[in-house]
């Protein structure tokens, strides 16, 4: 017991008040400790501030928390988690501490609930009494607590099953009943008063004899006849009658009930429920007047009645029925074979299905199905068959009944609307002109189409919110406003504004039409840039043959530059250039011819594709008009994929390819032959691989159009990458001949900003740069330095196309500026690859090169060493796998 509790001021050797020896106090003391030791019920001293200065061993089962957790506590401590018998907030009556410590007297049985160390509830019964000093205040609270938890579970269990019962005959609508036999003597309870009329308390004063003069005369011979019998053989009682109500109307009542026998086999009482059946019983009667007017309803309708035994597999047709299957004498007895026969045989798997569900499916019971039938007029007829599956109280199916009706009109009116809206959806999706529908009242967009969002540069989620005056200029607009109030049918040509605020040309026509049962305004917008654009192409292709004889005249001045570089071979014998200029000389011829002979080849190819792309293009408007929507939107699919990379693969890649693909095709079911043919066709279109998401167009009968215009495609947009290459490539190599051959440092420096060199880079490489790159810039404000700004030029494109080069135009390209004093750093890290470190040493060598043959000619790096160099500055390079550093270190003073 703690110390400020058991040590009491009388045990010092003198008498206590209570006029006890000091050893006779000691023995009282040490009982009264091993009382509370040794008792179940836990037991706890409170000082007045509510701390516990004590807690016997028994109240940690009881509390379900540990001791040194029940001392270090006060009574209302939050760890308790004290709350009220009903689970609500814990209220001031329910708080003995509190009441004692007011009254100061003795509380019993205070009841409150608290949450144990596990979170389990436990509900308390506490009794607590007040202790006093000499001097007559309040020096502790004893409290005795009981864990009364599983009486109050049971209690409330009880009180829950008592409201369940109670509820349940309630709702059920039954009145249910306990007759004492030898009394009479009956106890009522349930729906009472929805049955009889009578409240449960006026009702309760009715026993047997009340209850057997109120069956109707002409039911109470035969109900009590029942009652009797059911008494003396000891089997349960049921039984029908009419019941007299409160008000003197009769209800149909259906009773059952079961009598308990003693030892003797004498009853004694008897357990019972009625309920009414007056509504099921008028149903009744009314389901047999509806069922005539239901064969009157049915034959005005057209509609025959079936039914399937499904255990003696017997069908049974009405005349009805027999009439729209075309077979009006009903010259045949209808058999499951039969009806096999007249079903339409693709028709039939799916009849079968729906059959298997239902009767598989215990929670369906409803068939509803339309198919097609082999008619005696040998036609295929539509009909819609619908039915209802009885079972068994097993759930095993017994019979399947219901109607059946000729819906061959309806199917045929269906199936020409769809055809008409699939044209329409067509035309209106795929057309190259663009259409927009407005409301005539609100002018907000109600429709446009897929050609209007891609020339606008809308997505389909702004087209709601779109108003007319967002779309185009306004003198634009008030020409329209003034053909719509004229009611002109000629078309405008008009200025359009896009999404980002361009503007372009377009022919615009405007026409009032009822739209989806609204007045409404549509615009069909034609794009007049295309006719601008051909004009452009012409003056493409004029620079196109431009550039050809320029390369002609390149490939000339390269040609005598060879003779002057094997002129001078004797006088380099001694030189280290000797062996790099033997290489330049063997293999520079191969460097120059193969990007000319790619451009001639590509020019002449573009001329075959201009000859055959006008014919291609009128098949493929045709045919995407011809075929059904998903086979349009599979079309609409691999044109957009388009202006991804094309794919080049070499010969292996490309024999895997067409290996990878035929194995699609053959598993999809294509004919070898045709599996092989469009295997091929497809890796040469350098998409990828097939996705079975496009298998479908292949089934196409225009198959051969599409991949002929596709293939189009793929070829004018390798011809125009193979020129654009080939230029770049010459280029490239007559700049690095240049400088290797004819490298001195008798020109003059030019003060200019690095970061404006390195700008005027990244905007050539914009186009590369905005695919894939994530470009991250870090320039310090850094003044202009004395340099070579063409050859600083030439460093940083080396740089920045070897990176993109390395990450295949994909990954995070950094490039920063830095202030060190008296020079300045340039620094550019890419996340590619990394440069392996056994050829790290060798990178800035003359005609050394990883491109593969033809790519490469392994001057770039050795140009821009010399080019620093040549500035008074050094170039340094780190590389681990996912990140090349290039640092480039330049003096600010000459």
């Amino acid at each position: 017991m703690d110390s400020n509790f058991s040590k009491d001021k009388d045990l010092k050797g003198e008498k206590s008040v209570s006029g006890l020896s000091p050893d006779e106090k000691f023995v009282e003391a040490e009982l009264l400790t091993t009382i509370m030791n040794v008792s179940s019920t836990a037991m706890m001293v409170l000082n007045p501030l509510g701390q516990v200065r004590y807690a016997n061993p028994a109240s940690e089962s009881v509390l379900g928390v540990k001791l040194n957790d029940i001392l270090s506590r006060t009574y209302d401590a939050p760890e308790w988690k004290n709350t009220s018998l009903d689970g609500g907030p814990w209220r001031e009556e329910d708080q003995p501490f509190n009441i004692l410590l007011k009254t100061k007297k003795p509380v019993t049985d205070i009841r409150h609930a608290i949450k144990d160390s596990f979170g389990n509830k436990k509900y308390l019964s506490i009794n607590g009494s007040p202790v006093f000093d000499k001097q007559g205040e309040l020096s502790f609270l004893v409290f005795l607590i009981t864990d009364i938890t599983e009486n109050v579970l049971k209690q409330k269990a009880l009180e829950y099953n008592e409201v369940k019962y109670r509820t349940i005959t309630e709702l059920s609508l039954s009145m249910v009943y306990d007759l004492d036999i030898k009394s009479g003597e009956n106890f009522w309870g349930g729906a009472i008063q929805e049955i009889t009329g009578y409240t449960p308390s006026e009702y309760q004063k009715f026993g047997y004899k009340e209850w057997s003069n109120d069956i109707h005369p002409d039911d109470k011979k035969n109900t009590l006849q029942l009652f009797d019998e059911a008494y003396i053989n000891h089997k349960k009682f049921n039984a029908e009658y009419r019941y007299k109500t409160k008000s003197g109307d009769y209800v149909y009542i259906e009773d059952n009930g079961v009598f308990l026998y003693n030892d003797d086999g004498e009853a004694y009482r008897m357990f019972g429920a009625m309920i009414n059946r007056t509504k099921q019983r008028e149903a009744s009667l009314a389901l047999q007047e509806s069922e005539s007017r239901l064969v009157m309803a049915l034959d005005a309708a057209k509609m025959g009645i079936w039914s399937w035994d499904i255990e003696s597999r017997t069908i049974y047709w009405s005349p009805q029925t027999y009439e729209i299957y075309g077979f009006p004498g009903a010259n045949f007895e209808v058999t499951e074979e039969k009806f096999i026969e007249l079903t339409y045989q693709e028709d039939w798997e799916l009849l079968s299905n729906e059959t298997n569900l239902l009767m598989g499916d215990l929670n369906r019971s409803e068939y509803r199905i339309r198919n097609r039938i082999n008619h005696s007029d040998a036609k295929l007829h539509w009909v819609e068959a619908r039915g209802k599956l009885t079972r068994s109280k097993e759930g095993k199916p017994l019979v399947l009944m219901g109607t059946v009706l000729d819906i061959t009109e309806i199917k045929l009116g269906e199936e020409a609307l769809r055809k008409s809206d699939e044209r329409f959806e067509a035309f209106y999706q795929f057309s190259t002109e663009a259409f927009l529908i407005f409301d005539e009242n609100g002018l907000t967009v109600k429709d446009s189409n897929f050609a209007f969002q891609k020339l606008f540069g809308y997505e389909l989620v702004d087209i709601p919110r779109l108003k007319i005056r967002n779309l185009l200029t306004a003198e634009t607009l008030r020409k329209i406003r003034k053909s719509i109030s004229e009611n002109a049918n000629d078309s405008l040509e008009i200025v359009c504004k896009k999404k980002n605020g361009d503007l372009f040309p377009a022919l615009v026509s405007v026409k009032r039409f009822l739209y989806k049962d609204t007045n409404s305004i549509g615009y069909s917008i034609f794009d007049l840039t295309p006719l601008k654009e051909v004009e452009e192409l012409r003056l493409i292709n004029s620079e196109i043959r431009d550039k050809n004889k320029l390369i002609e005249k390149q490939k000339l001045e390269l040609e005598a530059a060879f003779e002057n570089l094997k002129r001078t071979q004797d006088q380099l014998i001694q030189s280290e250039k000797l062996a790099a200029l033997g290489q330049l000389i063997a293999g520079i011829a191969h460097e120059i011819n193969n990007p000319i002979g790619a451009v001639k080849a590509s020019n002449q190819n573009m001329l075959d594709w201009q000859k055959r792309y006008g014919l291609a293009s009128q098949l493929f408007r045709e045919a995407i008009l011809s075929v059904p929507i998903l086979e349009q939107k599979i079309v609409k699919t691999i044109l957009s994929n388009m202006d991804q990379p094309i794919e080049f693969y070499t010969g292996k890649e490309e024999r895997l390819r067409k290996k990878r693909n035929k194995e699609v095709f053959l598993g999809y079911g294509f004919e070898p032959n045709l599996a092989e043919d469009f295997a091929e066709a497809w890796v040469e279109l350098g998409i990828g691989e097939i996705d079975p998401i496009y298998l479908p167009l292949f089934q196409s009968h225009y198959i051969k159009v599409f991949l002929d215009y596709l293939a189009l495609e793929i070829q004018f947009r390798r011809n125009t990458r193979s020129i654009q290459l080939a230029v770049d490539r010459i280029s490239k190599i007559m700049y690095a001949l240049k400088n290797f051959s004819r490298f001195d440092a008798t020109g003059k420096k030019n003060k200019a900003l690095i970061q404006d060199t390195i700008e005027t880079v990244l905007t050539i490489y914009q186009n590369q740069l905005k695919r894939g790159i994530n470009l991250v810039k870090d320039f310090d404000d850094v003044a202009p330095i004395e340099c070579y700004p063409d050859d600083l030029l030439h460093v940083w494109t080396n740089l920045i196309y070897n990176s993109l080069q390395a990450m295949a135009f994909v990954g995070d390209l950094e490039i920063a500026v830095k202030d060190c004093g008296g020079e300045i750093l340039v620094s550019l890290k890419d996340s590619g690859p990394g440069i392996p470190k056994d050829i790290q040493s060798k990178i800035f060598e003359p005609f050394f090169t990883t491109k593969p043959p033809g790519e490469g000619s392994g001057l770039g790096l050795d140009i821009v060493n010399k080019i620093v160099k040549r500035h008074g500055g050094r170039i340094e390079m780190t590389s681990v796998p996912g990140e090349t550093i290039f640092y480039i270190y330049l003096p600010k003073q000459s």
